[in-house]
């Protein structure tokens, strides 16, 4: 059984490494390169400061961390007077993954948010991991399509 909660990145950073390296690996390393993956904590921290971060936990009953969900919140720069809220990070460990414990958290999440008075979610994931029924089942739509091409210094004109 997992018990979702809203909990400080100051308070997560160290024990939530060892996740974020199996996140890397798992999905990121087949996009970006397989590498030891280190948080940037300081800008986590910071951001945390900044009432920009929210960090939604999946524990398991003997209080080990069992997956994330982080976000991202802002102004809407599209929709003047709305706090928007952009998905960082979605990991669960796979012996997590019974069930509806993605879902579970991710509704977790969204109560949190709405809390803090965010009025708009998006949601992504990797091309290689679509996440597209998960988030129809939260009620979420569609909207766009995210496209990434790295570019070097020397590309600037």
């Amino acid at each position: 059984m997992l018990g979702f909660q809203e909990e400080s990145f100051n308070e997560l950073r160290d024990e939530v490494q060892a996740l974020a390296q199996a996140h890397w690996d798992e999905v990121e390393a087949a996009l970006h390169g397989a590498r030891v993956y280190e948080l940037d904590a300081t800008r986590y921290a910071t951001l945390e400061r900044l009432n920009m971060l929210v960090a939604i936990t999946a524990r398991r009953d003997d209080g080990r961390l069992a997956g994330y969900a982080a976000f991202t919140t802002l102004p809407c720069p599209h929709r003047p007077g709305v706090t928007l809220a952009v998905l960082d990070g979605l990991y669960l460990a796979p012996e997590a993954r019974r069930g509806l414990a993605a879902l579970n958290l991710l509704r977790h999440a969204e109560g949190c948010l709405a809390a803090r008075g965010v009025g708009l979610i998006q949601y992504s994931s990797p091309a290689s991991r679509p996440c597209d029924a998960l988030y129809r089942r939260l009620g979420a739509r569609h909207t766009e399509t995210v496209w990434h091409k790295t570019i070097s210094p020397k590309e600037a004109r």
